[in-house]
């Protein structure tokens, strides 16, 4: 057993977790954000669903991050937009939530105001590392063989007890399991529940963002 929480130790993964608000609001917009206007090229303005107007839900400055995930090389911002109407579980991008990406900081600027009510409050986010992300129970089964921990009586309480796991918005990591495993391959980014900026998904859960193979995002959740 102690092999197989060795080999888990080694498998701990670095990400860059979000503080949203609690410091004084930088003057320059284009950073990381939790809601707000958005950010995009001249001529650009809120991506749509069903005819209406989606808003931003996080902006990523990707050079504040202390750890940048290889994924996200060669990209210097991204915007995740999600719509007004429901929660887009399962749908493809560009179905009811969309993240533009962009390679460069030059031209961009914040995207035309519009009169739509606030769906969040805004806050700007700073980032800080950790290098203890655990994965969750099911999602240890991907990366080591866990039978010796799961044959064992009370073997399992160093796993729940003395590993660090983090439910909140953070980039790379492990995607923190609420039901089951989370798809491991490709995963970039989590957006959880924040109580400060008013945002749920569903019953206080978490939404992943992964790019797949085909260099396309993907977005699934999990909740209570």
């Amino acid at each position: 057993m102690d092999e197989t929480y060795q080999k888990i130790d080694a498998a701990l993964r670095k990400a860059s977790i979000a503080q949203i608000g609690g410091f004084r609001p930088p003057e320059d917009r284009i950073t990381s954000w939790f809601g707000g206007p958005g950010v995009g090229l001249e001529g650009e303005v809120l991506p749509q669903y069903n005819g209406k107007n989606m808003f931003c839900l996080m902006q990523i400055k990707v050079n504040e991050l202390p750890y940048t995930p290889p994924e996200l090389e060669g990209v210097a911002f991204l915007v995740v937009f999600l719509n007004r109407e429901e929660y887009p579980f399962h749908k493809p991008h560009g179905d009811g939530w969309l993240i533009r990406s962009y390679k460069s900081l030059d031209g961009l600027r914040l995207l035309p105001e519009t009169n739509e009510p606030k769906v969040v409050k805004e806050f700007p986010i700073q980032w800080s590392l950790v290098e203890d992300d655990a994965p969750g129970w099911e999602n240890a089964w991907d990366i080591v063989d866990m039978s010796p921990i799961n044959d064992t009586e009370d073997g399992s309480d160093r796993f729940y007890n003395e590993y660090n796991r983090y439910p909140e918005t953070k980039v790379g990591g492990f995607p923190y399991e609420i039901q089951h495993g989370a798809e491991l391959e490709g995963y970039v980014f989590q957006i959880g529940s924040e109580e400060k900026a008013n945002w749920m998904w569903a019953d206080n859960g978490v939404a992943y963002f992964n790019l797949n193979k085909s260099g396309d995002w993907t977005f699934d959740c999990q909740f209570y």
